[in-house]
């Protein structure tokens, strides 16, 4: 048996030499003013205009491939548009992440870029190209165009819900397990799982993205012992994560399906488990302190199946060990009902309809709807 501190190696080979600390706590940007630059330049690249410029002056090549058609949303490490592939009969949207950042931002973008190269998957974002576009670490990728945008704009924005129906959960559930199931085949685990980082299409397929803090562990025994960074987004992580508890690699799919409950339970309740609403997002100790010594309870207010209760105690189990794997997750009898939604799904021609249909609050009144 031997012990790995994954976080020593948890990019691909080309990428060994990323560092733990670029994913530590308490880690902030090197200082103020890299902040304020990187602040000005995210601005800049808002800009349309800018942008086109920009990309005439350092890759005329990428305008003759790509055309930006509008600025869509902003985040931490930089930017995204909308656009299209001028070449091609369907001339396919896209989305361009532009980002900008220091050298460690830089590896964790290049440590995203690698793996998405490796994969390869209807639920998983798949990733067209990727440009550096001056010494300052910025770049540029252009990703498949999910329209509906994350699982939280979708829930919130569009469908104006505090919280989802099981039918729809099941529905979506189904697709994130899928794809999890690849990428542990793949030996990578995400690491951040939540709403914001799984994206929903036109016709309702699910994306998974985001894998800038993922791990992979292609060279380890399944008996080898690990220990995963600290990354993730707080509330989302594992018990293990926060503890830094040492596992078996056979073991490590199972950080993710922590995360994958926490944000099943957020989609169907409005709020986290173990009392983790009023908690700071950077108060780790008491968010580990709640999840060991609260007990998983459910709001009265919210009528859902025992079996989806059941399905979710084993997703949220604290002991790593007794928590269910992809296999048992998918077999769990809740699952079962994701087949009858899928070959309803089939029938339907108006997605509009289906829609509607979908967001009803159980698998019969689902099926009344859809033949009408």
């Amino acid at each position: 048996m031997i012990k790995i501190e994954l976080d020593k190696n948890l990019e691909l080979q080309q990428l060994k030499q990323a560092e733990q600390k670029l994913f530590l706590k308490n880690k902030q940007f090197d200082n103020q003013s890299t902040k304020n630059t990187e602040f000005s330049e995210k601005n800049q690249l808002k800009d349309k205009n800018y942008m086109i410029s920009t990309l005439k002056q350092k890759y005329p090549s990428f305008l003759d491939t790509f055309e930006l058609e509008e600025y869509i949303s902003s985040g931490s490490a930089g930017v995204v548009y909308v656009g299209k592939m001028k070449k091609g009969k369907k001339k396919q949207k896209l989305a361009f992440k532009f980002r900008i950042g220091n050298n460690k931002k830089e590896n964790s973008n290049c440590q995203e870029i690698s793996i998405l190269r490796k994969l390869y998957h209807k639920n998983i974002t798949e990733i067209y190209a990727f440009l550096k576009m001056n010494d300052n670490y910025s770049n540029v990728c252009a990703l498949e165009y999910a329209k509906n945008g994350d699982l939280d704009h979708f829930q919130k924005d569009l469908l104006k819900r505090k919280v989802l129906s099981e039918t729809i959960l099941n529905y979506f559930t189904k697709q994130i397990l899928v794809s999890l199931e690849y990428i542990h085949r793949c030996k990578i685990i995400h690491l951040d799982i939540k709403q914001g980082n799984i994206l929903v299409d036109a016709a309702l397929n699910l994306k998974l993205t985001d894998f800038s803090v993922s791990c992979s562990y292609s060279e380890f025994h399944p008996e080898d012992i690990i220990k995963f960074p600290f990354v993730g987004t707080s509330k989302f992580m594992s018990p293990e994560i926060i503890d830094r508890t040492e596992m078996k690699v056979k073991e490590a799919e199972k950080v993710d399906l922590y995360s994958l409950g926490v944000t099943l339970y957020n989609m169907a309740f409005g709020e986290y488990p173990y009392d983790l609403n009023e908690i700071g997002s950077k108060d780790y100790d008491n968010i580990l302190k709640n999840i060991n010594n609260k007990t998983l309870v459910f709001p009265e207010d919210r009528k859902v199946s025992n079996l989806f209760k059941d399905f979710l105690r084993g997703l949220l189990e604290k002991d790593y060990t007794k928590r269910f794997n992809i296999r048992k997750a998918l077999n769990h009898p809740w699952m079962q009902a994701s087949q009858i939604i899928y070959d309803e799904k089939e029938k339907v021609c108006n997605l509009d309809n289906f829609l509607i249909s979908l967001i009803t609050d159980n698998i019969i009144k689902f099926n009344e709807a859809i033949k009408k």
